[in-house]
């Protein structure tokens, strides 16, 4: 027996049994999602060899560093699916890649691949392949490399006589707010076309991008605290005998997440080793060991969030989707802030707050129940104090007092079932307080996809930008070229003395001001940015921003809006919008006009009437 069969514990259920199924029997691609440390890759070498079947293709993303561009991912690709037909002879005379990409004989796909992925690293086997896959990158936003992709495709499922099997591994790595998700993105996209299992993060999972919105899903949760315990057993061997009651203690510590449980016990391992310190100590030191090992330099979720769900125990599920990670839920996910301890009902899951990071919040004063955070959402969204919910609320219009009855009532009856609302004015007014509260210091891009599209939202989002505080927000034109000066007119802007300054990118910018831009990182640091950059041109971009793709969250507009509206809503707020445009002219008609081509734009994107 290996190592691996004496250290494994047969602790996920139903999930081994939907994944050996689908390894037996499945065509359809499947992502496969956990939180960090949930026992994703255990769970997929174990099913591997209980089948005896391997992929055809195994394709890793997470074993050369996290700051991938998307010509490290299209060339990670592109190279895996070379070495695949070459394993097979198949005959690849179709195309001539390997001298378009790097100028070697065309039939030399061998040289290619090893190129793209070299084994062996040196200053020039590096140099070289930042080259190649630059050119990659270049050949994939062009269209021509997916179709190359295609064909190879097509001849390895023809050679195997049965649908070709991609294994995706590391794609749990890149955070969805990240530069890579733009590539992880395509990625999927493009290999959703054969049997892959994608290996995400639980919070790709939460993600209704429309390239993702199809794709069948399985949720690894939290394990049961016997579970842990037979794991620390498994790795202590005979030193377990006498420590039940200190594995105990721990698992409880771990929160039902295997890699939490397996550092609190290297770190009590190693405390004990030092002698004089009691048990007590020992649990102790490991439980603060493990929490700086984790969270030290985390962005932490909001401090409300946490209190509910440690109240609640659950989380709804459209928390995730919110424009901006609004309600930081992703973040909280994708940290281990909170597990995931049940599958939900479609609506809400059964949730915890990670034990580790409890004593960070002062959980003391929770909200009782989650339906008066949700009548707080409520209050707030309606112009209400929110002040003695518990008892009764202040109409701030009418003066009128109503009972936290008759709010939950009115609340049923408008259709609320979570502190999220879905129509497209509450969508963007979320997103305004996302991106334009002075409280975020972040640095985000905001790719999108349509012109027309980016100035009606830009004019309703700038319109609210004082709506949740006072504050200074200034807009400006940062145009990029030869004879331009994009650089020294930035540098001009970030001296002024703006709470957030939101930049939209113009031009055709060069190499070298895009590689200078990336030198100002430390310039940036300070400043809350809001960058508006189309998608095509971002995607050209990032290659040359080592450093500032590390730097800022990215999200796509139209993704980020279509994620939270369903075509119904859409059609049902066209239809008011339209009505209201057509009146005579107002403030609210002005508002209505913008938010009409938003709603325009996203209904032609749905495929609606």
């Amino acid at each position: 027996m290996s190592a691996y069969e004496q250290l494994y514990v047969d602790c996920f259920g139903d999930n081994k049994k939907v994944l050996v199924d689908w390894i037996q029997n499945g065509y359809q691609p499947l992502m496969l999602g956990g939180q960090v440390g949930s026992g994703k890759s255990t769970l997929i070498n174990k099913a591997f060899a209980e089948t005896k079947s391997m992929p055809d293709i195994t394709l890793h993303f997470d074993q050369e560093m996290v700051n991938l561009d998307d010509g490290d991912f299209w060339g990670i690709t592109l190279a895996g699916f070379i070495n695949a037909s070459l394993q097979l002879s198949i005959d690849l005379s179709f195309c001539i890649l390997p001298e378009e990409i790097g100028g070697y004989e065309a039939g030399d796909w061998k040289k290619l691949t090893q190129d793209l992925c070299p084994q062996e690293y040196t200053l020039d086997a590096f140099t070289r392949k930042v080259v190649l896959r630059n050119k990659v990158a270049e050949l994939a936003r062009s269209g021509y490399l997916e179709r190359v992709l295609k064909q190879i495709g097509c001849l390895l499922q023809e050679a195997l006589k049965r649908p070709l099997f991609i294994f995706a591994a590391g794609l749990d790595k890149f955070e969805v707010d990240s530069a890579a998700q733009i590539a992880v993105q395509e990625i999927i996209s493009s290999l959703s076309a054969y049997k892959t299992l994608f290996e995400v993060n639980a919070v790709h999972l939460f993600m209704q991008y429309p390239r993702l919105a199809l794709l069948d899903r399985s949720f690894i949760t939290t394990v049961s605290d016997d579970a842990i315990v037979d794991m620390m057993k498994k790795r202590l061997g005979g030193y377990a005998k006498g420590q039940q009651k200190q594995l105990e203690i721990l698992a409880h510590w771990a929160g039902g997440n295997p890699r939490q449980a397996l550092r609190l016990l290297t770190h009590y391992l190693a405390a004990k080793r030092q002698g004089s310190r009691s048990t007590a100590e020992c649990i102790a030191v490991a439980i603060r060991n493990t929490t700086g090992d984790f969270f030290s330099f985390a962005p932490q979720p909001s401090r409300e969030l946490m209190r509910v769900i440690e109240k609640s125990e659950k989380i709804a599920s459209a928390l995730f989707s919110l424009p901006g990670d609004k309600e930081t839920a992703r973040r909280a996910l994708y940290g281990n802030w909170i597990f995931v301890s049940g599958v939900g009902n479609g609506t809400e899951w059964q949730a915890g707050v990670n034990p580790l990071v409890k004593p960070a919040y002062d959980l003391s004063d929770l909200v009782k129940t989650p339906e008066l955070y949700l009548l707080k959402a409520y209050a707030e969204q309606r112009g209400m104090s929110a002040q003695g919910l518990g008892l009764s609320l202040i109409d701030e219009q009418t003066g009128e007092e109503k009972t936290g009855d008759q709010l939950l009532w009115e609340t049923i009856i408008f259709g609320v079932e979570s502190p999220v609302h879905t129509n497209i004015g509450e969508l963007l007014n979320i997103l305004s307080a996302a991106l334009l509260s002075r409280e975020r210091a972040d640095r985000t891009i905001l790719a999108y996809k349509d012109g027309a599209f980016l100035g009606a939202v830009q004019a309703y989002l700038f319109a609210k930008a004082n709506t949740y505080e006072y504050q200074q927000c200034a807009h400006y034109q940062l145009e990029g070229g030869d004879g331009k000066q994009p650089i020294a007119d930035l540098e001009a802007i970030l001296s002024s003395n703006i709470d957030v300054i939101s930049i939209e990118f113009t031009g055709k910018w060069t190499s070298h001001q895009l590689q200078t831009l990336d030198k100002l990182r430390d310039k940036l640091l300070q400043h809350q940015l809001l960058w508006w950059i189309k998608l095509d041109s971002l995607k050209e971009y990032l290659p040359h921003w080592t450093q500032l793709r590390q730097l800022f969250e990215v999200f796509i507009l139209e993704d980020e809006l279509l994620a939270s509206i369903s075509v119904e809503e859409v059609e049902a707020d066209l239809s008011f919008f339209t009505d209201l445009v057509e009146a005579e002219p107002s403030a609210e008609a002005n508002v209505g006009s913008n938010l009409k081509i938003v709603l325009e734009y996203l209904q032609k994107i749905r495929g609606g009437s």
